[in-house]
């Protein structure tokens, strides 16, 4: 019996945590639109696939991240110097029917 529910609990687990890393880029270009702040690199992975084939490569941070606001200020100054970005994404966000990768405001994000 424990083993099954180890089993169970393990396939759940692995479900539940879909995503990944994000490699460092230079943010090519910024927006801002109604679901958050979307940067655009076309080195970025698509860590959920999300994209398809000819979608502009953008990640975005949504404006409901509860560190929206310190994750903008510190993207925004990695762009103006001309930094690399990398992070976490584990999620998909619609806009304007395409799909978007986001980024998290706070797990993992980091200027290079």
């Amino acid at each position: 019996m424990k083993v099954i529910c180890f089993l169970i609990l393990g396939a759940f687990s692995v479900s539940s945590f879909a995503g990944g890393g994000l490699s460092a880029q230079n943010i090519e270009s910024v927006a801002f639109h109604q679901k958050g702040f979307f940067m655009y690199s076309d080195g970025w992975n698509d860590p959920n696939n999300c994209r398809v084939t000819g979608q502009p490569n953008a990640i975005v941070l949504k404006n409901s991240d509860s560190n929206y606001d310190k994750a903008y200020s510190l993207i925004l100054a990695a762009f103006m110097a001309e930094k690399k970005v990398s992070g976490y994404s584990d999620g998909c966000v619609e806009h304007d029917g395409k799909m978007y990768n986001t980024i998290r405001g706070y797990k993992y994000l980091s200027v290079n």
